[in-house]
Parts: C-alpha cells; structure tokens; sequence
C-alpha cells in the first residue's frame, strides 16, 4: 500500500524514532510504499532556520540522501495539487500552508496520510497513526 508521511512523520523517522506510534513503525517497516512532499521538506528545513526544530543544520539535500535510503519518496507538487488548496474546508485553528498543501496532495492522489496531527482528520483523507 502507498502511503504519505506528514511532516512530524519524517522527522520522527529521522531523528526521533521512538516517538513514531507502533502502527507508523508497522507500515514503514511492511511492504508499503512511502511518500514525502517536497512542502515538508522545506517546512523543516524553515522550522530549523527559525529555532522551532532542533536538528543540528541538517541540510535538505541530507534529508533527501536519508530518504532515499530509507526508500521514502519524495513528491514534488502539481499546479492541480496547488489550487486544490482552495477547495479545501477552512478552520480558523488549522490554517497551516504546509499541512494544507499536503492533505491537497493526499486528496489528489488518494493517499493516507501518517500523521499524530489530529487535525488532519477533519479532512476527507485517511489518516493514521
């Protein structure tokens, strides 16, 4: 089964594996195929500029080469998956641009998201953790 990782769900994998529930551990560990979008790429690389996430300076192009040998696969972003954006149910508690770009993506190619972000069961995807 295809599955995509939420932004806490690669940093988890990659600096903090104990914090990934048992069903996140399962599905990365079983015969599944795992995604990232480009976007959580990017919000951490943010996040770590900005002193919300501590990952030593780790750069992007890192995060790429251990993704790539974890065999998680990086989605880059469609103009669609772009404007799909506005179609999505606004929440004045939830308005995160990263998160909304990616549950865009999810939507449009059907895909679960691995995420512990409850928010994102508001939306119409699936959702585990």
């Amino acid at each position: 089964m295809k599955y995509l990782l939420d932004t806490c769900a690669l940093i988890y994998m990659i600096f903090d594996p104990g914090r990934l529930s048992s069903r996140a551990v399962e599905i990365s560990e079983g015969e599944n195929d795992l995604y990232v979008s480009i976007a959580s790429i990017w919000e951490i690389m943010i996040k770590e500029q900005i002193g919300k996430l501590d990952i030593d300076e780790t750069s992007a192009m890192e995060i790429e080469e251990i993704c790539k040998e974890m065999d998680v696969h990086i989605l880059q972003t469609s103009i669609p998956q772009i404007d799909g954006i506005r179609s999505l149910p606004t929440f004045k508690d939830h308005g995160d641009p990263f998160d909304r770009l990616i549950i865009s993506q999810a939507m449009d190619m059907n895909l679960p998201v691995i995420t512990s972000d409850e928010k994102f069961t508001r939306y119409n995807i699936k959702v585990v953790w």
